[in-house]
């Protein structure tokens, strides 16, 4: 008898172990998944803060664009991802085409700017902030910047370049009409390579502004140029309309790259 009641006397303190491992195990999970809550939405923000600095520092550059000696300065705070200035980067390759006559008339990079993003339960590749996926335009300035979101090596990086202005119009010269062929380029390619990570701050300074400019007398009526623009393998083109003087078409040609410097704030 007794040793019946020794046996069962050890449910006892077996159901109570069972019950402060079950315990816990309930607590620890329920610890880190609040905490991977929390992670979550602490990256969240620090993406969305991370995408607003980008555009105010697009801003600041579009307010100091065209303008020779003006400059900017953008501060980022900590948004746990990474920044990066490539003035290599991004190959422009402009060319004209005048019925079947082509020139080259601009072959350099034009620089990009990267932010590879926190981590974040977000996917927005393909999304564009500034812009959209045109080479190059002819309707204003305000739609020269391209901001998007791509995928990086790591995460998701947002990125900041530009892309070509091309636009056409009449002028009388000597009793003969003119047409000027104007292509607006801001350049990022005089900036210093600059990787950052934490809070730091950029300044972007308008260097200078220079003009290329060509002419042309083509024979007989050339009722428009063909302006097309590759960047790294993306093409895009658009038609400008041309006014010819009875037997010729005269033509002048200016390239007109604004020059844009990305710095270090000491």
């Amino acid at each position: 008898m007794d040793v019946k009641r020794a046996k069962k006397g050890l449910a006892t303190p077996v159901s109570l172990s069972f019950l402060l491992f079950s315990f816990t195990l309930l607590t620890v999970t329920t610890y880190y998944f609040v905490m991977s809550s929390v992670d979550t939405k602490a990256n969240k923000v620090s993406f969305a803060a991370a995408k607003n600095a980008m555009l105010s520092l697009e801003s600041s550059i579009k307010a100091i664009v065209w303008s020779p000696g003006s400059s900017a300065v953008q501060h980022f705070k900590d948004y746990h991802g990474k920044f990066e200035v490539e003035p290599d980067a991004r190959r422009l390759i402009i060319n004209l085409t005048f019925d079947s006559s082509t020139y080259t008339v601009f072959n350099s990079s034009i620089g990009l700017v990267k932010y590879e993003m926190p981590p974040a339960d977000v996917n927005q590749v393909g999304w564009f902030l500034r812009g959209d996926k045109r080479v190059i335009i002819n309707q204003s300035f305000a739609g020269t910047a391209q901001m998007y979101i791509e995928n990086g090596e790591n995460s998701q990086e947002l990125r900041l370049g530009y892309r070509p202005l091309a636009v056409s119009y009449q002028e009388s010269q000597g009793g003969s009409t003119v047409n000027v062929v104007r292509i607006y380029i801001i350049n990022l390619n005089s900036s210093e390579s600059l990787w950052f990570k934490g809070s730091f701050r950029v300044k972007a300074r308008c260097l200078n502004v220079t003009v290329d400019s060509r002419s042309y007398n083509f024979s007989g009526g050339v009722s428009s140029v063909i302006v097309r623009a590759s960047v790294d393998g993306d093409e895009g083109t658009v038609t400008l309309p041309l006014s010819s003087s009875g037997s010729f078409t005269l033509v002048r040609v200016e390239v007109l790259v604004c020059n844009i410097r990305l710095e270090e704030v000491e």
